[in-house]
């Protein structure tokens, strides 16, 4: 067998030094005498000059870390994906086969464990070569002399740079940079160091950079487990990585693994026998495929997104754009997220449930996100399509429950959902949820002053589309009658809400809607509650992630909480990134959250809800929303610990009803052809909560104070 010196030994061999000593006079002399400059240089270029110029390049290199891939995985360590540039997972020189170190010293570098970095006779056979036949250049390259070439293309493609010292891009300064580089590295490394570090850092095809990812794409085995055909096979492809690539040119590939193997047999790493039985073996390939990004994501897809867009959006990864990207493909990070997988699983299945993907004639879409009241940790986020640009109907990369500058969809019209925002103002401004208010009203007159103290005057006038006023109608007949607040409010009564927007200040309600962080999924913008549509959830499209965020704040006691996808961003040497803490704020007063929590608790026993009650009276609270026609219909719902938005509508077809359309084998709604927010997203959001919720806290919500309660008016 071949000899290797252990990774104790010293830099070089005497012998080595001796061959380094030459080398480096080899090359400086041809320097002197202008034969690895250009003509024109030459001519100009005295030979003392050259030696000094020589001299004058560089002899060491920054030795900076190798690009890394990045993992994104749950909060229970569960890998979601991986982001590369180059795929790669250095492993120590123990961890790789004999095998394949032998394989690639007798192909590459016979004498690496001797020379001093450069081959002085490989030099001069190559220069006379490349002399006589420029047309068929040769190289000489050692194997220290590669890594020092792989380094500096790192280096270059790390710092956004063009490459320049890949193979005939080469140039002859660069050849001679690379030369005296490798010099100093052997005298800085071991031999092993060089060895390990090269099976780190060489390209085998593809985007697999190094033994062990080469080793787990082609036969999904670690790199200490190659055999003598495996490794004979990567070894071989170095020369050139795209050619001999088994999976794409296996003829070639084998022919020359087999050249491989007889130059082991001739350095004596292997015995005649073992060359005839890895000859005659087949390639046999096992691909395990491993792609870069959140396409590659079994499990949501989606969040990956919602992470990678906060990774390239914050400057703790980089200045730049091109700077935090580099740092997600090639900084070795393990970012570390909110995710709870258990829900992540329930909330695909669910949203899957509600209508398949791939099994949706009316194109009908869905969507559900979770978040904790307690930190804005998200749990779960998931949609019924697949993340994939690749045209069809169930692809698309938008998310639907956030805002389009992370990626999203930006939202939908919300409907009924954004009425406990004006109960929220109401209880503000000292009102009771018992207060009686006249909600036999289904219009008001164009000359009817609503209080609006942010616009001139301090009043608001509707003309209403025929200039005759604001008219609406409620969803059900029967209801335009004197009533209680919370009443109007768990029955989702239209008139019952204009009668208490007629007793307050639109732009207080407006001021209410900003505190509990909600806006315009694709503008960012306040909801003007002065557009009297807005009231009803008419006039915006907001994204499920904020109306779930605004309802965790009524879950916990008025504390808002900023929305967190990750925890912990590291490093593979241990630095840690500058992300965002927990950070909570008190958003409404404490006994406004109390009011609403009384109120929206009646919504799931006897209010519009009644249907998908979860069983923890007094512990959870929603509000069902549906839209003019039934275009886009919401659960909004909560516990302490959970608040969860669930929505089923239509993301393309946005005015298109619901009503009538095929949604999980089923037409319409249930017992009746109209679908609303209880229908599918309130299924949707039970089945959820059900399984989830009492994984997180389910304590009772406290009551609200008596003033609250009153009848105030």
């Amino acid at each position: 067998m071949a000899s290797r010196k252990n990774s104790d030994s010293e830099p070089a061999s005497v012998f080595g030094n001796v061959v380094a000593f030459l080398a480096t006079a080899v090359v400086a002399g041809i320097v002197a005498a202008g034969l690895l400059v250009p003509p024109a240089a030459a001519a100009g270029m005295a030979a003392n000059a050259s030696i000094g110029w020589f001299k004058s390049l560089p002899d060491e290199m920054e030795m900076g870390p190798l690009s890394r891939s990045s993992t994104v995985v749950a909060r229970d360590g569960t890998e979601i994906a991986t982001f590369f540039a180059q795929n790669r997972e250095p492993v120590a020189l123990e961890d790789m086969s004999e095998d394949m170190q032998h394989a690639i010293l007798a192909i590459e570098d016979r004498e690496f464990y001797d020379h001093g970095g450069v081959d002085a006779g490989g030099i001069v056979r190559a220069m006379g070569n490349n002399i006589l036949r420029p047309s068929a250049r040769q190289g000489a390259s050692t194997i220290t002399q590669q890594y020092v070439n792989n380094l500096l293309i790192d280096q270059q493609v790390r710092a956004g740079e063009q490459a320049s010292t890949i193979g005939s891009d080469k140039g002859v300064v660069d050849k001679i940079k690379e030369i005296k580089l490798a010099l100093s590295m052997e005298q800085e490394m071991s031999k092993d160091e060089i060895l390990e570090g090269y099976l780190n850092i060489v390209l085998f095809g593809g985007q697999n950079y190094g033994v062990e990812a080469a080793a787990q794409y082609f036969w999904g085995i670690p790199a200490s487990q190659l055999n003598v055909q495996q490794s004979a096979t990567l070894a071989g492809m170095v020369q050139s990585p795209n050619y001999y690539n088994p999976q794409v040119n296996p003829e070639a590939s084998e022919q020359r693994r087999n050249l491989v193997l007889d130059t082991m047999v001739q350095t004596g790493a292997i015995t005649q026998q073992e060359h005839d039985q890895a000859v005659a073996a087949p390639l046999d390939l096992d691909i395990h495929t491993t792609n870069s990004g959140c396409s590659a994501a079994a499990t949501a897809p989606y969040f990956c997104d919602y992470v990678q867009n906060e990774v390239l959006q914050s400057e703790a990864f980089g200045a730049t754009p091109d700077e935090r990207l580099a740092t997600l493909q090639r900084g070795g990070l393990t970012i570390h997220t909110t995710l709870d997988m258990d829900a992540q699983r329930v909330a695909e299945r669910e949203v899957e449930k509600t209508q398949p993907r791939d099994n949706n004639p009316d194109n009908v879409s869905t969507a559900l996100v979770s978040l904790e009241p307690k930190n804005g940790h998200i749990a779960a986020m998931a949609q019924n399509t697949s993340y994939s640009g690749e045209e069809s109907a169930s692809n698309t990369t938008y998310n639907f429950n956030v805002d389009t500058t992370m990626g999203g969809a930006g939202g939908f019209q919300v409907g009924s959902t954004y009425k406990p925002v004006t109960l929220a103002q109401w209880i503000n401004a000292g009102k009771g949820v018992k207060a009686t208010i006249d909600a036999r009203r289904t219009s008001y007159p164009a000359d009817f002053k609503w209080t609006a103290s942010c616009l001139p005057g301090g009043v608001k006038y509707e003309p209403g589309e025929d200039g005759n006023g604001l008219s609406f109608q409620n969803a059900t007949r029967g209801y335009e009658r004197q009533m209680q607040v919370d009443y109007g409010l768990y029955n989702s009564i239209n008139s019952a809400l204009f009668a208490m927007a007629a007793d307050l200040d639109l732009c207080d309600i407006g001021e209410m809607s900003e505190d509990l962080g909600i806006h315009d999924g694709k503008t960012g913008e306040p909801v003007d509650t002065t557009i009297l549509s807005s009231l009803l959830g008419g006039s915006v499209d907001i994204a499920p992630m904020t109306m779930a965020r605004a309802f965790s704040a009524f879950a916990n006691d008025g504390v808002l909480c900023e929305v967190r996808s990750m925890t912990k961003v590291e490093d593979f040497t241990g630095k840690t990134y500058e992300i965002p803490s927990d950070k909570c704020e008190r958003a409404i007063k404490e006994e406004v959250a109390q009011g609403v929590n009384y109120t929206l608790e009646q919504v799931l026993t006897r209010g519009s809800g009644y249907q998908r009650d979860i069983g923890l009276s007094g512990a959870s609270a929603a509000k069902t929303g549906t839209t003019d026609n039934s275009t886009q219909t919401w659960m909004m719902g909560y516990t302490k610990g959970l608040s969860t938005a669930s929505w089923v509508g239509n993301y393309e077809l946005g005015s298109r009803s619901l009503n009538g359309l095929s949604i999980g084998g089923r037409t319409g709604g249930t017992g009746t052809d109209w679908v609303d927010g209880s229908t599918y997203a309130g299924e949707q959001w039970q089945n959820f909560m059900n399984e989830v919720a009492r994984d997180y806290d389910t304590s009772q919500f406290s009551d609200p104070p008596s003033s609250v309660l009153s009848t105030n008016k």
